[in-house]
């Protein structure tokens, strides 16, 4: 006899189907996400609420369920969506179509994931809303049949309405575990099986709670409330569409975000793992100037939110504003492009900070063994590709401190390796767990040759529903099943890293040989200029603060002591002494307001140090008039104990050096025990430190967690870097230490060199302008010459035809240009290079013929005498001209600017030498010694520092020299004086 027979469906399936499917809690929320994405929902937010019991909650703005489609697609398991009808243009919410993500008709499950108590509710337009409430431990009863089991489910229209059927939502719920009067055989069948339930988990731990009071206890103690559901814009009627899934009871790496979670071993990692798994759930390498296959926007925003005392605060977003393509773009390793069906790459490769093959593709071919599946359930449709990232150490990189900074802080967040289907994140690829493409693996072989680290990659593969049918999920979600498609998608980017690899960014790269050493040198140096800088900038406040403290203190002093010097009056050995203590006081004092190491450039303090230095030459003025009164004093005087004196002094100034080292060697024994206390923990520190960061590593591998070959390269990396940064620290350290022990004097060495760094960096600047303006000048010349006669000529033809009003003007102001263009053209570099016999009289008519428009509005006379008119020498007018330009020129500028009252300038002969005077306010005593020096100017405004340096130069070159007269009695007039002794001049 035959039979047929159907299978039974215990409750158990619903729990194999769904929680056991899915690998974790991040994954079950990324595939309800997947779920809000298929209802054409624009925005995905999953809320967690610090309660005392925490509640959890997932809300979409999709297009939501009726009562029947609720019943008859939700609760229906395994319902396929190719299989539906087509999508209702309706429901799109005016979005483009979407390819379905969930195609196992089973996601929904995955919420058991995330807690055992589920309030799902959901509204769509024109539609009551519909709530049901499930708790998906009912379906772990082995003994359950599913037909069994039943769903309390009910509609309403005010959110207040489901508040208060709730309580009677709960009880139908409950009796699924206790049964009711109103179905005696299915209550028996329920007691039936519970009874065995329970006896099976009391058998294997008597302690245990049996599992019917457990779950009717957490219905009974659940506490669903308005403050769960205001977060959800569809409950506040901003949104008249969308879904709900509220969850009591959560699962705990939900509780691990929540700031009152006590603190264990795991929660950092699990929060680690939270994160990664969702921040990246749409594709952040999306730009519409890439020209990527399969890259799509997919117009879908998510968040994960923490609530705590009615106050949120986010944990996950949408974060394109913070981490996007054109982060990466910047990085200095960037391939992309797309990988055609005959599995050949095209696209754009950028090593250490360079576009390479601009203007053609970059094409890497597959192996040569490889086949591409072209059957319709094996082909691997186009791939799109983008990958960036950068060098590991610092002195290997062509990013800035602050750019190779800002790329750890990103990877330690977004960093990975990530496949997107349709703009929507794949799992598990990506995840630190995960070795798809095999990057970590081959790592291990050879971390040099292979050069990728999954730890500083960020990119993705981009494939679609569309292009690529075949590369399907398995049913929990653990990545692609693994057919042709898949294992062909593999073949073909392990070949893409490891070909350019090889060619651009490994060590065996001929690229890498011929750019690193040119990069390291290049950032030694720029460090070196940092560390330069970081010094000048200490030195600079350091000086700053001492002339602001001094500088008063020595106005005071200088006032003290020249009060001491007018009043000074020495008649006897009492005298004598009294004087010899001031002199003592006052060189102590002056001693102690002494400044050294002056920085290059002060800034705004430069003027208090000009007056500083005034007021300390005006010290030293009056200690050294004291000091020659008391000698000829003690002459006059001639004291009965000369020895007593002797001694006494000896006394002041042993007890003065002893005072300063008793200070000094206070302070240096301060400074090396809170050095050696810092070394001391510096050192401590350093010693825990490869231990602290690799013991980890070890009890993840014994956990399993870890694969020995990851934990070996990351304690390689480790012991990599803080060997490295030991090294800069120690050597560098050690290196000072022993140049102090040979007494060399390291600040004045790093303030001398960094003093002459800056000087030199300015004078080549200054002098790169110059031969700019130089060259322009030039060309300016050639140009005016060249066109001078045709404006003649226009000139000319304007005059014959009529007197046009302005045409004198114009022609007066040409000839003007003209004049001052001939006078220059002796000044010129180019050109022929003649010395001649040149005479006093033709530099006077020369300057009286340039200066001529700034004597006569000026008021400036200028006076050469009969001895120069006579003077005659055999020189180069380029190089004499300039001299006699340059030195009226500062004359013409003082006087004008001091308002000299009749302004005079005298150029006369005297003791075989030229001298140029003038009767301005002269040249301070505290500049004279810098004047010849280039770009010192004291001029406020149209001065370079250039002229004196030129002139000395000029001079030098045929033999001759230039001083300023700095003796009082040797100035022919009151202002500035210089003198110029030439190298066989005629004085007649």
């Amino acid at each position: 006899m035959i039979e047929t027979l159907a299978f039974r469906t215990q409750a158990r399936t619903v729990d194999h189907l769904g929680r056991e499917q899915i690998a974790d809690c991040p994954t079950a929320i990324s595939e309800l996400w997947k779920n809000a994405y298929d209802a054409y929902a624009r925005a995905v937010s999953l809320h967690i609420f610090d309660d005392p019991e925490p509640i959890a909650a997932i809300f979409d703005d999709g297009h939501g369920m009726s009562f029947d489609e609720f019943v008859n697609r939700w609760l229906v398991v395994g319902t396929e969506s190719k299989y539906e009808a087509k999508d209702n243009i309706d429901d799109r919410d005016g979005l483009p179509k979407r390819s379905k993500q969930g195609q196992k008709g089973i996601g929904r499950l995955s919420s058991a994931n995330l807690g055992p108590l589920l309030l799902i509710v959901s509204k769509r337009v024109d539609h009551d809303f519909i709530a049901a409430l499930i708790d998906w431990r009912i379906f772990e009863n082995p003994f359950l049949v599913l037909s069994d089991i039943e769903l309390p489910v009910m509609t309403f229209t005010q959110q207040q309405e489901l508040f208060d059927l709730l309580p009677e939502m709960f009880d139908r719920l409950t009796d699924n575990i206790w049964g009711n009067e109103n179905d005696p055989k299915r209550s028996e069948r329920l007691k039936i099986a519970w009874e065995a339930y329970d006896r099976i988990v009391l058998d294997a731990d008597s302690d245990a709670t049996k599992p019917s009071e457990l779950i009717a206890g957490t219905i009974i103690n659940a506490r669903f409330d308005n403050s769960h559901f205001e977060p959800w814009p569809v409950w506040t009627d901003k949104r008249v569409h969308g879904t709900a899934l509220v969850v009591s009871d959560i699962n705990y790496d939900l509780r691990a975000q929540l700031p009152s979670i006590e603190p264990d071993g795991d929660v950092a990692r699990i929060q680690e793992s939270f994160f990664a798994t969702l921040s990246a759930f749409t594709d952040p390498y999306v730009d519409s100037a890439s020209n990527e296959v399969n890259a799509f926007d997919p117009d879908f925003t998510y968040e994960v939110r923490i609530w705590a005392n009615g106050v949120s605060q986010s944990v996950i977003e949408d974060d394109s504003g913070q981490f996007n393509r054109f982060l990466t773009e910047q990085m200095e390793h960037v391939l992309s492009g797309n990988i055609d069906a005959d599995g050949v790459f095209r696209g754009q490769v950028k090593a250490f900070g360079e576009w390479q093959q601009i203007g053609t593709d970059y094409v890497i071919y597959p192996p040569k063994d490889y086949k591409p599946p072209k059957g319709p359930t094996t082909y691997l449709g186009p791939v799109g590709l983008h990958i960036a990232t950068y060098e590991r150490d610092r002195v290997n990189s062509t990013h800035t401190d602050d750019q190779h900074a800002r790329n750890n802080e990103l990877a330690e967040k977004y960093s990975g390796f990530l496949v997107f289907r349709n703009g929507l994140r794949v799992l598990p690829y990506g995840r630190i767990d995960n070795d798809f493409f095999e990057v970590e693996s081959r790592r291990s072989i050879s971390a040099g040759r292979e050069f990728w680290n999954a730890r500083r990659m960020f990119g993705r593969v981009a494939i679609s529903r569309e292009a690529n049918p075949n590369l399907r999920d398995k049913a929990g979600r653990e990545g692609f099943i693994d057919n042709r498609s898949a294992k062909a998608l593999r073949t073909l980017v392990i070949n893409i890293l490891r070909r350019v690899a090889y060619e651009y960014f490994g060590s065996s790269s001929d690229l890498r040989k011929d750019i690193l050493p040119g990069i390291q040198e290049k950032n030694r140096t720029e460090k070196a200029e940092i560390e330069r800088k970081e010094i000048a900038k200490k030195n600079r406040k350091k000086f700053s603060s001492r002339l602001k403290k001094n500088l008063p203190l020595l106005a005071e002093f200088q006032k003290n002591i020249s009060v001491e010097v007018s009043g000074l009056q020495i008649e006897n050995e009492g005298d004598l002494q009294s004087v010899l203590d001031v002199l003592n006081e006052a060189n102590k004092n002056l001693s102690d307001f002494r400044l050294t190491a002056a920085p290059a450039n002060l800034g705004s303090s430069e003027e208090d140090y000009r007056t500083f230095r005034l007021l300390y030459s005006e010290a030293q003025e009056l200690i050294r008039r004291l000091n020659e009164a008391y000698t000829e004093a003690l002459e006059r005087i001639r004291p009965a104990k000369p020895e007593a004196i002797a001694e006494r002094q000896m006394q002041s100034f042993a007890s003065r050096l002893q005072a300063k080292l008793r200070v000094w060697r206070k302070s240096i024994a301060d400074i090396q025990q809170s050095e050696q206390r810092r070394v001391d923990s510096l050192f401590n520190e350093r010693n825990k430190a490869f231990h602290g960061l690799a013991v980890p590593l070890v009890e993840q591998v014994r956990l399993g967690r870890l694969d020995l070959n990851d934990a070996l390269e990351k304690m390689s990396e480790i012991h990599s870097v803080l060997d490295m940064e030991n090294e800069d620290t120690f050597q560098s350290y050690l290196d000072a230490l022993e140049l102090m022990s040979e007494n060399v004097n390291i600040e004045l060495v790093a303030s001398q060199g960094i003093a002459d760094n800056i000087a030199l960096r300015d004078d080549l600047n200054n002098l790169n302008q110059i031969a700019q303006l130089g060259i322009t000048v030039e060309i300016l010349g050639h140009e005016l010459n060249t066109n001078a006669r045709l404006i003649r000529e226009g000139l000319r033809q304007v005059k014959t035809q009529a007197e046009n009003p302005g045409t004198e003007l114009i022609e007066t102001g040409f000839e003007a240009l003209s004049q001052q263009l001939e006078f220059l053209s002796p000044l010129k570099v180019s050109g022929t290079r003649t010395r001649r016999k040149m005479t006093g009289f033709e530099i006077g008519e020369y300057l009286r013929g340039f200066f001529d428009t700034a004597f006569r509005s000026r008021g400036i006379s200028l006076d050469v005498t009969a001895d120069f008119e006579r003077f005659e020498i055999v020189e180069q007018p380029s190089r004499l001209l300039p001299v006699f330009v340059n030195l009226v020129n500062n004359s013409v500028y003082w006087l004008v600017n001091s308002r000299t009252e009749n302004p005079k300038i005298l150029i006369s002969c005297q003791d075989q030498k030229v001298t140029v005077s003038d009767n301005g306010p002269g040249i301070d005593t505290l500049d004279q010694e810098s004047l010849f020096k280039m770009f010192f100017t004291r001029k406020v405004s149209g001065g370079r520092g250039i002229g004196l340096y030129l002139c000395r130069v000029n001079l030098l070159a045929g033999g001759h020299s230039i001083q300023y007269v700095k003796n009082k009695n040797e100035q022919l007039l009151d202002g500035a004086n210089f003198v110029i002794d030439f190298n066989r001049g005629n004085h007649g």
